[in-house]
């Protein structure tokens, strides 16, 4: 069962017209063997009833497999938002076929952030920095066109490298833990060490002066089961400061 979770969240410097905007985020399909498509499926519906006005993707669409790849397209294809749809890739999709992720998700029409930003006409920005295991997170590269002062959603494939951004005000969208997809104690924690996350397993985090939130995902890898750990879309309502 997939479990929508709701946040109201307030955005430093956001315009006063952008009050009240819902932005979805949905993580790591790991579209494979171990992740039924039904699952994805409806998690893209759950998505599409909820009329968000933003769509964020934190990565690892597909596991190991590049033929999950164009079928992992056939599922996102229907995802649309009138602010647009936003990804960055993750550590699978590097080591799977990055080119082939990014084509895919390009194709679908979906804005891919390699170490970009971009400003909303609205006056929202949003970054992307590439995934920490493969490549390199260039948070100033990311941000050389934006105000210090304008407001900035980021989105990271992996929480562990949030303190890249942990000086600037912004609110971070992070997957990659599964938010630990089966919850034992001490293993949970070992194996968040080993891929990399250090402390951030799901939920809320300050880092620095950044917000972050850590998605549990949707996929499965190693085992296709989930244990105290449910599946999620996240779905957040943007304020401004008050």
């Amino acid at each position: 069962m997939i479990q929508i979770t709701r946040h109201h969240i307030t955005v430093p410097g956001l315009p006063g017209a952008m009050e009240g905007i819902k932005v979805a985020q949905l993580s790591d399909f790991h579209r494979s063997h171990l992740t039924k498509d039904s699952l994805l499926h409806h998690a893209v519906q759950i998505t599409l009833n909820e009329k968000p006005d933003i769509i964020l993707l934190t990565g690892d669409y597909v596991t190991f497999n590049q033929g999950d790849i164009e079928p992992c397209g056939h599922i996102i294809q229907p995802l649309k938002a009138p602010l647009g749809v936003y990804a960055v890739l993750g550590n699978h999709d590097y080591s799977t076929d990055a080119p082939a992720v990014e084509r895919m998700l390009k194709h679908n029409g979906v804005h891919v952030l390699v170490n970009q930003g971009i400003r909303l006409p609205q006056g929202l920005c949003i970054i992307g920095l590439e995934d920490d295991r493969y490549g390199s997170p260039q948070p100033a590269r990311a941000l050389r066109d934006i105000d210090q002062h304008e407001p900035v959603l980021a989105m990271v494939h992996n929480p562990g490298c949030a303190e890249t951004l942990a000086h600037r005000e912004c609110i971070i969208f992070s997957g990659h833990t599964h938010g630990g997809q089966i919850l034992l104690p001490l293993l949970t924690g070992r194996e968040l060490k080993r891929i990399g996350a250090g402390k951030f397993r799901s939920g809320w985090y300050q880092v620095g002066k950044a917000s972050m939130y850590v998605n549990r995902g949707l996929g499965c890898v190693g085992y296709p089961v989930r244990f105290l750990c449910k599946p999620e879309v996240s779905l957040f309502t943007l304020h401004t400061s008050r």
